[in-house]
């Protein structure tokens, strides 16, 4: 009789954020362990750029003040038609919906109170730390400190699922080589768009290396991965919180898990300092980060395995910025947003010689 309850009282599946009301928002609060809730007046508050989602603050009114949050986080499907239909065709709804239950505990996230959908539509509930947290900026870039949050961050997750076989990756977790054709396909059709809109942006040796990225992209996509664990996917630092401590030290917090997969733990790594610390940072820190990292992984990922992976896999910025001209609407934002990434990871890959990599 209980379980015919609770499934009774779970939160409907919503389609849209206008449906959020009262009842479905003491449902969620119902779910998450606040038996006592009961939720009289809510005001909605966007926050995030929803690219690939819409997500909104919702501060609460409650009947009988208690326990119960004074505010969530809500994260739906996007409104968009062109970014819906990538949030479908990438899987990134489904992705997230399976993801986010199973990495809460392995590095810091948002609480999570509720989670619903599937391929086509997902119903996120959060805590809310929008009031409590710095949002990180992506064309500005992040600084030192903030860089060895994250990867303190990453370097949890990942030894929490490493060694991870083939075998034991989760249905939702996306595999390169799954998705090479998608992302190759994706890179095709962005090149002419990138000398059109970021073209006198770069320089003849960024043009020819985003050039030799589209050729090369397939082949990187099909890599054997030999040494793989469950990764965020998307580390850009506009998808991470910063929380500044009394003692002044910093801790990231990831959020935005809809490219989580199966993939070589220096994909995250290099994404993240290839595309969110500027260029003179990464230069002069990313050797210290990598020392770092493999500090707190510990034990079975030697630092020249590292060092030998992050040349290759930093190109995960690469292809997914490329990528992302043809995925996304080229707003003026957009644009600003895609420049900043593009100009950091060609930055990367040039210094590395990281397509050499792909093939040796």
């Amino acid at each position: 009789m209980n379980a015919i309850a609770d499934i009774a009282t779970r939160p409907r599946l919503l389609d849209r954020l206008d449906q959020i009301d009262a009842g479905w928002l003491t449902a969620v609060l119902h779910q998450s362990g606040h038996a006592d809730a009961d939720v009289v007046g809510f005001a909605v508050t966007p926050i995030g750029a929803g690219n690939v989602s819409d997500t909104v603050r919702v501060d609460l009114t409650h009947r009988h003040p208690g326990s119960a949050p004074r505010s969530l986080v809500c994260k739906f499907r996007c409104s968009g038609e062109q970014a819906h239909a990538h949030g479908i065709s990438s899987g990134s709804y489904y992705r997230e919906t399976g993801s986010f239950p199973v990495i809460a505990g392995s590095c810091r996230t948002p609480r999570l109170h509720w989670v619903a959908g599937g391929h086509d539509n997902i119903n996120l509930v959060m805590e809310d730390l929008s009031r409590s947290t710095r949002a990180g900026d992506q064309i500005a870039g992040c600084g030192p400190d903030d860089a060895r949050a994250v990867v303190t961050e990453l370097a949890k997750l990942h030894r929490t699922f490493y060694p991870m076989p083939i075998a034991a990756a989760p249905d939702w977790a996306m595999t390169m080589a799954a998705t090479a054709d998608y992302w190759s396909d994706a890179i095709d059709r962005a090149l002419p768009l990138i000398r059109e809109h970021a073209g006198v942006q770069l320089t003849a040796q960024e043009m020819a290396t985003v050039a030799a990225i589209g050729a090369a992209a397939h082949r990187w996509y099909t890599l054997p991965v030999a040494r793989a664990t469950l990764t965020h996917g998307d580390p850009r630092v506009d998808n991470i919180l910063f929380l500044d401590r009394e003692d002044r030290t910093v801790e990231a917090v990831l959020i935005d898990w809809q490219m989580t997969g199966w993939r070589n733990p220096m994909h995250d790594v290099g994404y993240f300092l290839s595309g969110s610390v500027t260029v003179e940072d990464r230069r002069a820190h990313e050797r210290d980060l990598l020392a770092h990292y493999a500090a707190v992984f510990g034990d079975g990922y030697p630092p020249e395995q590292i060092t030998r992976d992050y040349r290759v896999q930093l190109l995960s910025g690469l292809v997914t910025t490329t990528a992302a001209y043809a995925l996304l609407p080229l707003t003026d934002a957009v644009q600003a947003l895609l420049l900043a990434l593009i100009r950091r990871n060609l930055a990367a890959a040039i210094d590395w010689d990281s397509i050499a990599a792909i093939d040796e």
